[in-house]
């Protein structure tokens, strides 16, 4: 029994359910409807029994004796109760139930607070309802989108005295339709799709509108529309400084391609609704202030990611087009355009286009466009194109394009051209550049400075050396050991810095400041604690395109904890010049002009 009731309970809850949402959906069946001069209560019924619900209403409040006369073909019962009662009576869903109920006549003032606009978007050559449209007004900001059905509910300021409404639809051409009623209205709106395309050598102009001191709208680029179908084949000019030609093809990747970008980067911080605003509307929208909590919860409320704001602060995470003098954020800013001014955040500021003043954040910086001033951060700095400025981060810059300005890090740098200025940092990266890097390690890809070197001198049988940055200033990691020879070092592990000078005809000098750690036999289960300074001076002649000769003199300084570690009679390869007195038994200091002579392999520049 108790099985058999849980079973039944359970129907029972899904009948109610299936009940409830296919009644959530009454309004939105489609219908067709002829009556010609008949009576209202048999024509609800009519339609009553045509969609499968009964209509609710009292006929004292509601002449059901009046006559009706409608043809609707495929219409929804929303639009048939809309003409049939003008706007006169609410109506709801309940179960399967529609209320009607006539609008209270109660006394209102001549200019009531807010009114609200409703009705369907439609596609004006299928009749299609709409969904996903964007419907807002400039000035006060109030905003809808339709629903999967194409209708939509709009609440607007009755006070205002000027008042458009603005319908943008992706794929559809724009509509701006003057409100001269400050009532409750059905409004039904159609739009046309954009057909339009881009005509060679045609360029798109933006007309600004003043609205008011406050708003300007930027016009939506229009083109000149084609009077044929294009083939697949054809090319169009591009407009920037290049004048390249490319395909249609290259034209619809390029445009697929942006929308796909746009459309992950909108989805990651936006709310539905904005992400809809920001697909539909091209405009631009200003305002000189605006204060949010979260994206979607704040002043500019769903046109957030459309306006530029002056100032901007953002409680806990903010969501914008644009800054043009000043954003803070206690935890992440994301402006969809540009910043001009000083922005700052607790966590992060992601900027989808270029910047131009001062930007902070404690963790990251990330803008994807061309950056002009200062950036910096505890962690990670981040430019998708240009950068001129300073640049300074706890771990990381990266610089996609070019760099014209400075940076700073304690940890790495990377750029892929500079132009001017210099890399400062532990290890520094770009693929080419055309100043001098300073750093622990830099790698310079196409124009740099490198060289694999084997080499013996009078200190280590056999040595060899890793040079990496550019010709001006490079640095240098070097091995050396000796194979167990007799008073001979074990091993050595160095680093340096040196410079080159090209001479011409194959033929450049290097200058090379070393120093390393040496482990010697008789010290080896104590702790490393003698090295060697090495200043080398080489000359370096080209044989082919990778290979070189080199040979030069050496100034070495050998200082040690303890005395007697260097045997000054043991022999030692090179001859050596000893700086000084000869170093005997008691000796921890010792100096000499050695010798060094090798071969290397060398990269293309």
């Amino acid at each position: 029994m108790k099985l058999l009731y849980r079973i039944t309970f359970c129907c029972a809850c899904i009948c109610l359910l299936s009940g409830h949402i296919s009644a959530q959906e009454l309004l939105e069946k489609r219908i067709n409807l002829k009556v010609t001069n008949q009576p209202l209560d048999e024509t609800l019924r009519k339609i009553g029994n045509t969609g499968g619900f009964s209509f609710s209403y009292s006929p004292d409040m509601i002449d059901v004796k009046s006559r009706v006369s409608i043809q609707a073909e495929n219409r929804s019962i929303r639009e048939i109760l809309v003409a049939i009662f003008k706007d006169k009576v609410t109506f709801k869903e309940r179960r399967h139930y529609i209320i009607l109920q006539k609008k209270p006549e109660t006394e209102k003032p001549e200019e009531p607070e807010n009114f609200d606009l409703n009705g369907y978007i439609i596609d004006n050559k299928t009749g299609k309802k709409l969904a996903n449209a964007s419907i807002y007004e400039s000035v006060t900001l109030a905003s809808a989108v339709s629903n999967q059905y194409g209708y939509y509910k709009i609440r607007l300021p009755a006070a205002r005295s000027s008042l458009r409404l603005e319908i943008r639809k992706e794929d559809y051409i724009g509509k701006s339709i003057p409100i001269p009623t400050r009532k409750d209205t059905y409004l039904q709106i159609s739009l046309n799709p954009d057909t339009l395309k881009p005509i060679s050598g045609k360029v798109a102009t933006h007309a600004p509108v003043q609205v008011d001191s406050l708003h300007t709208k930027v016009a939506v680029p229009q083109f000149e529309l084609a009077k044929t179908t294009l083939p697949r084949d054809t090319m169009f000019i591009d407009s920037s400084a290049s004048g390249k030609a490319i395909t249609w093809a290259d034209y619809e990747a390029l445009r697929r391609k942006y929308k796909r970008a746009q459309n992950k980067f909108v989805s990651a911080f936006a709310s539905a609704k904005q992400a809809i605003h920001t697909r539909n509307i091209e405009d631009t929208l200003y305002a000189p202030f605006q204060a949010s909590i979260l994206p979607f919860l704040g002043t500019n409320h769903g046109l957030s990611g459309n306006i530029v704001n002056d100032y901007s602060i953002n409680l806990i995470a903010g969501y914008s087009l644009g800054v043009s003098k000043f954003e803070i954020g206690s935890l992440i800013n994301v402006v969809r355009g540009n910043v001009t001014g000083f922005q700052f955040a607790g966590v992060s500021n992601i900027v989808g286009n270029d910047v131009v003043g001062f930007q902070y954040a404690n963790a990251l910086n990330m803008t994807l466009g061309n950056f002009t001033g200062f950036q910096g951060t505890h962690l990670l700095n981040y430019i998708g194109r240009n950068f001129t400025g300073f640049q300074v981060a706890g771990v990381g810059n990266v610089i996609v394009g070019e760099l014209r300005g400075y940076q700073f890090s304690a940890g790495y740098n990377y750029a892929h051209t500079v132009k001017s200025g210099h890399q400062i940092g532990a290890v520094n990266y770009s693929d080419s550049t055309a100043t001098v890097p300073f750093g622990l390690f830099s790698w310079v890809h196409s124009n740099g400075y490198r060289r694999y070197e084997f080499s013996t001198d009078e200190f280590s049988y056999f040595n060899t050396a890793f040079k990496t940055g550019v010709t001006r200033f490079y640095n240098i990691f070097n091995l050396g050991f000796s194979a167990l020879a007799k008073d001979k070092p074990l091993f050595t592990i160095g680093y340096g810095f040196g410079t080159a000078q090209k001479l011409g005809r194959g033929w450049s000098a290097n200058a090379d400041l070393t120093g390393s750690l040496v482990l010697l036999e008789h010290n080896i289960d104590d702790d490393i604690s003698q090295g060697l300074v090495k200043f080398a001076l080489g000359v370096e002649k080209k044989v082919g395109s990778r290979f070189a000769l080199f040979v030069g003199p050496s100034i070495n300084t050998f200082f040690a904890k303890h005395s007697g570690l260097i045997n000054a009679e043991g022999k030692k390869g090179f001859p050596s010049v000893w700086l000084g007195e000869k170093p005997d038994g008691s000796s921890k200091v010792y100096g000499w002009i050695g010798f060094q002579a090798g071969i290397r392999f060398l990269n293309k520049i």
